[in-house]
């Protein structure tokens, strides 16, 4: 399938809350990963299939939300168009590091906010 959705963000106000309550709901398995210097950890997702989603430390500190990303095979191009039709880019095109590839989020026209996952 082309173009779908393929991992959830979630950042929280309250990391380790949350990996407790979601842990504990869905028997997911947690694995802390540190990212960058100066990042609090990052948390990885598995629900049986291998890694699907990753719970960090949210921009701000009294919010928590979801974020899904859709994966496509030209982050540029997907940005570049998103904008285009109107969306606002939040996280510019940012890489993750290794060979894992790039990811941007923005608000559509109707404010929703969506990520998008590249390959390198």
């Amino acid at each position: 399938m082309k173009n779908n959705f393929g991992w959830m963000q979630l950042g929280t106000s309250d990391p380790q809350m949350a990996k407790s309550f979601y842990g504990k709901l869905f028997d997911w398995s947690l694995t802390d990963k540190m990212m960058s210097p100066g990042d609090g950890p990052y948390t990885e997702v598995d629900a049986g299939d291998g890694p699907c989603a990753g719970i960090a430390q949210g921009e701000r500190k009294d919010e928590s939300h979801w974020i899904p990303f859709v994966n496509v095979s030209d982050i540029h191009e997907y940005t570049k168009k998103a904008e285009s039709l109107g969306a606002k880019i939040i996280v510019p095109i940012t890489a993750l590091g290794g060979d894992e590839g790039f990811y941007c989020v923005f608000i559509d026209p109707t404010g929703a906010v969506l990520g998008l996952w590249g390959p390198k």
